[in-house]
């Protein structure tokens, strides 16, 4: 446990993830708040717990828990807390955190349908879909009590603001102090890693896919001029600006070498991964999926490149 700033203090879980150990944030207000609950594994909770008693808390002391995004190292343990604390979160969490079996159903039939017409092989599909599986057992189920969004002001922590950050989530959310210009950012802003624009499917109401990585770039234009963001992971950031303009010159350039990797005859999307991402595709075919294909989403907004369906898979062309 370590304060950052007046009255907020960090704890850093340990996750069985690539990424490493999540920062959860604990603010004191008019009651007092977590920012984000890590996976669900008797580490974690026992880390939790530990580093609660540092500044003499109690996870019976927390009265409100407000979820950054949906992914497990964020709201795994969501359940140990409810019986004492209000959930506020957006409400594309929801669905994800009450294990919908509907819409997580539809979700694997979405994914399966994506990645089958980008021509992704069915070894390869079945081994994606196990994994997403597999994903959500490190989540509990719970609830979200409250909703927020865009602008949402919370009685609570009255200094602070919500601003919808969607893009390595649709349900992502961050919390701005006006004041002094902290931005507690989730997985929005990491300073050691690149945030990947994860390809989620539809939401109630939605008929087509969203474009995350086009939906990320809009995010981080929001977060200019702020003074420093608190990560879900890593270290705190105190160098936004140039941190942001580095992210979009970083996916401008990986964006003109999958256009030039289109010069010599159209490739489906998961061609051109396997192209780009030869030495890690097999390991994360996923997430080199989704970075692929936000990259081709980047390209076709510009008017870049061309999209065919030839046999029921589509390819890209310039």
């Amino acid at each position: 446990m370590e304060q950052i700033s007046n009255g907020i203090y960090k704890l850093t879980i340990p996750t069985p993830f690539l990424v490493g150990p999540v920062n959860t944030y604990l603010i004191e207000g008019d009651s007092l708040t977590l920012v984000d609950v890590g996976p669900n594994t008797v580490e974690a909770w026992e880390e939790t717990k530990a580093q609660l008693q540092q500044v003499n808390k109690k996870v019976e002391d927390i009265e409100n828990i407000i979820l950054t995004h949906h992914h497990p190292d964020h709201i795994g343990m969501i359940e140990k807390f409810l019986p004492f604390a209000t959930v506020y979160a957006h409400r594309k969490v929801k669905p994800w955190i009450t294990k919908d079996k509907q819409f997580l159903f539809n979700a694997l039939q979405f994914y399966e349908e994506l990645y089958t017409s980008h021509g992704v092989p069915d070894a390869f599909i079945t081994n994606m879909l196990e994994k997403k599986e597999s994903y959500m057992n490190f989540s509990s189920i719970g609830r979200v009590d409250v909703e927020i969004k865009e602008g949402s002001r919370l009685h609570f922590l009255r200094e602070w603001s919500v601003i919808e950050t969607p893009g390595h989530a649709q349900s992502h959310i961050s919390l701005y102090r006006k004041s002094d210009g902290v931005l507690i950012a989730g997985d929005h802003l990491i300073d050691h890693i690149s945030s990947n624009a994860i390809i989620e499917p539809t939401y109630e109401g939605e008929k087509k896919r969203a474009e995350p990585l086009l939906d990320y770039r809009r995010s981080l234009q929001k977060c200019l001029d702020m003074k420093v963001a608190y990560s879900g992971h890593g270290a705190e950031i105190d160098n936004i600006d140039e941190l942001i303009k580095k992210r979009i010159n970083e996916q401008d350039k990986k964006a003109m070498q999958f256009k030039k990797m289109l010069s010599d005859k159209p490739k489906t999307c998961f061609e051109l991964c396997m192209e780009k991402y030869h030495y890690i595709y097999e390991k994360q075919p996923d997430l080199t999926f989704s970075e692929t294909l936000g990259h081709l989403d980047l390209l076709q907004s510009r008017k870049e490149i061309k999209q065919n369906v030839i046999n029921g898979l589509i390819y890209y062309s310039q």
